[in-house]
């Protein structure tokens, strides 16, 4: 029995996308999710195939990026993968940093401590449900065998 394919939902509009396209203006990046709708005729009696586009976004935020430099963050868009793990990265060295070059005041330091220790059970309990997910068992809060995220894959890249 094959895996039914994944199909990707739009995070604007939650409907099905038929693919990403991705234009290129200047030296940024632009994603639109595009969902085929069929074929109309024109005016002029020719068929066209009809589709509609949800802009999803640049591939970076540059120039909101540059006011979170100090914290190692470059903002990214909604179609990049693995987006989470590099704020997380990202955040990590910049705490590291900021304590080997002692630019944290004792109070930013308590604060921060404060709220890792909070964070640190969620997060085992956090890593516990992704292994599971991974190796395909039903995650806690799951309605009928399939995952809160079930159906949201990757759909095809096109350039314009």
């Amino acid at each position: 029995m094959e895996a039914q394919p994944r199909v990707m939902i739009c995070p604007r509009c939650g409907q099905p996308v038929s693919y990403i396209e991705r234009q290129r203006r200047g030296n940024q990046v632009y994603y639109y999710a595009v969902h085929y709708e069929g074929y109309e005729r024109g005016p002029d009696g020719r068929v066209h195939k009809k589709v509609r586009r949800c802009y999803l976004g640049p591939a970076e935020y540059i120039e909101v990026s540059k006011l979170h430099a100090n914290l190692g963050l470059t903002l990214k868009g909604l179609i990049e993968e693995g987006r989470e793990r590099d704020y997380m990265e990202a955040l990590v060295r910049s705490v590291r940093d900021r304590i080997r070059g002692g630019r944290l005041t004792a109070g930013e330091a308590r604060e921060l401590a404060a709220a890792l220790s909070r964070f640190s059970e969620e997060l085992k309990e956090l890593a516990r449900e992704l292994s599971e997910y991974a190796a395909g068992a039903t995650p806690r809060g799951a309605v009928n065998g399939r995952g809160p995220s079930e159906g949201a894959g990757r759909a095809a890249l096109r350039e314009p």
